[in-house]
């Protein structure tokens, strides 16, 4: 189903699985309640996303949360970001309060509680898709480059994922529902980290063409003439703009802005290429 602010709204497979399971088992009372509060989770993020201008293409809706799928973030402020992606988590602290003060006679509060904090647990979990493991990313692209954060976040969430498991079954007993939830989580880690070359394009491309405004002055990064345009790329930080001084020796030959090393990488499509054949283009 497409809004009118032409945004894709849809529901899950997976969440359609669980719902028929839920209904199947009698538990509808607490699908019903895990939906809504879903709903709600999702609700903080989209609200968020709106204030900061985020062009939003599609909102599905998973069993522990939602996937918000934007356009142009990869190169956006990383508090901006955090932001976002907190709003989340935060949806779950006030349903929380709010239940406690208003719906404590209600017939299923403790259900409601529980299932709100089950999933507040398990989304900040510093696993990815969740929105733990987008908060472990920016925590990792704000003290190294962009490159690297993506891979470490993944590794660390194929390693997460295995311990949950292992946690699970060993402690709760695998039920049909935790099974379809932990092989979406490690699905999606898999393929993101298929896919984590071409994603690394896609952010040198957002840092040519929108130009994101950086929050303070340029980094500095010292690069000598030799050195591949690969190893450039790959210094490469989200949301912090930098100058390459391109040196011989210990002579300055040259300062290079990032954008000018992204645009010669899309314009020869080499990456082996070195910062002199720049130079002398």
């Amino acid at each position: 189903m497409k809004s009118k602010a032409g945004v894709t709204l849809s529901i899950h497979p997976l969440t359609w699985m669980l719902a028929g399971i839920s209904f199947l088992t009698g538990q509808f009372v607490s699908f019903f309640v895990l939906f809504a509060i879903i709903v709600i989770h999702e609700f903080g993020h989209t609200a968020a996303a709106w204030y900061f201008r985020w062009k939003i293409v599609s909102i599905s809706l998973l069993p522990f949360g939602g996937k918000l799928e934007v356009e142009g973030i990869l190169d956006r402020p990383l508090s901006e970001e955090l932001a976002v992606v907190a709003a989340g988590p935060i949806q779950h602290l006030l349903i929380g309060a709010a239940a406690f003060f208003l719906l404590q006679e209600w017939t299923y509060y403790a259900l409601l509680q529980q299932i709100n904090l089950a999933l507040l647990l398990f989304n900040i979990l510093p696993i990815w898709p969740l929105d733990g493991g987008r908060i472990l990313f920016l925590i990792l692209a704000k003290i190294m480059p962009y490159k690297q954060a993506v891979k470490e976040t993944l590794l660390i969430s194929i390693t997460g994922t295995l311990i949950t498991f292992l946690v699970v079954f060993f402690s709760f007993g695998l039920t049909v529902q935790w099974v379809f939830i932990l092989v979406y989580v490690a699905f999606s880690c898999v393929l993101q980290w298929k896919h984590r070359h071409m994603l690394e394009r896609q952010f040198w491309l957002e840092r040519l063409t929108k130009h994101t405004p950086a929050s303070h002055l340029p980094r500095m990064i010292n690069i000598t003439m030799q050195a591949p345009i690969s190893q450039v790329l790959s210094t490469l930080k989200k949301g912090q703009r930098d100058m390459i001084i391109v040196k011989n020796k210990q002579k300055t030959i040259a300062l290079i802005p990032d954008h000018a090393i992204i645009e010669y990488y899309f314009k020869h499509g080499n990456s082996s290429r070195t910062v002199s054949s720049l130079l002398q283009s």
